[in-house]
């Protein structure tokens, strides 16, 4: 069975400080996966690679058996961790900008959830909260009919109630036929959602496998395997 995700010998540096030193994995459909790892281990670089918004220095991404490329920008729908929609000045030119970029999005579906959160078209962006953005650029971009879909941090500093809202969202999009990669160091948030995590550090994979048999061979929650593995201390990590 080809995997949908395979990743091999990655590598990206800046200004010389290696950011991806060798990253390999690979993911199948089916599946939400977390992406764990401190801040600054590498996620969001690797994610911004495999949208193709930054070039890699060597190593290879395929997507669904393609290079990263134009065909691969059609499979995969990216949501950054900052707000991307702050030029437009109300909700509805956001959804008709997002109709004509991408062929795959469902206006219908980004409507119902945006009526769920009481949002209408005519409500201008300037007057939203952060997490009311958070919520509306998830519901857009996870609205796209993609086959993996990238999610840098979605539920950094956000209140109870969108985190529990973004949740909800991602379960609604989950699929067999597509795959969730959920960046986060917050593992508690989403810990009960994933079936697979790959915690990285120093820029490589220092970890691997599927929730249910890392709980069984460690003997503890995800988040309390994240915790030792990167050796968490009062306050903060020690490597902070």
């Amino acid at each position: 069975m080809k995997e949908l995700v395979e990743i091999k010998d990655l590598k990206r540096s800046f200004a010389g400080k290696k950011a991806l030193d060798g990253m390999s994995f690979s993911l199948g459909t089916g599946k939400i996966v977390g992406l764990l790892g401190e801040n600054g281990a590498g996620k969001t670089t690797l994610m911004r690679v495999m949208a193709g918004l930054l070039t890699k220095d060597s190593g290879s991404v395929r997507i669904d058996g393609e290079e990263i490329g134009a065909k691969t920008n059609g499979l995969i729908s990216y949501v950054p961790d900052h707000f991307v929609f702050g030029g437009f000045r109300k909700i509805g030119t956001v959804v008709t900008y997002m109709k004509r970029i991408f062929s795959d999005f469902d206006e219908k579906k980004a409507e119902a959830l945006l009526e769920k959160l009481h949002f209408t078209k005519e409500q201008k962006m300037a007057s939203m909260s952060k997490g009311q953005k958070a919520q509306v650029q998830l519901v857009l971009f996870m609205s796209r009919k993609a086959k993996l879909f990238l999610l840098d941090e979605p539920l950094a500093a956000v209140d109870p109630a969108t985190r529990e809202f973004i949740i909800k969202t991602i379960l609604s999009t989950f699929g067999e036929d597509n795959t969730v990669l959920i960046s986060t160091h917050v593992v508690m948030d989403v810990e009960l959602i994933l079936d697979e995590v790959i915690m990285i550090k120093n820029g490589h994979v220092h970890l691997q496998g599927e929730t249910d048999e890392l709980r069984e061979k460690y003997g503890k929650t995800i988040n309390e395997i994240f915790k030792d593995e990167f050796r968490f201390v009062e306050g903060g990590s020690e490597n902070e």
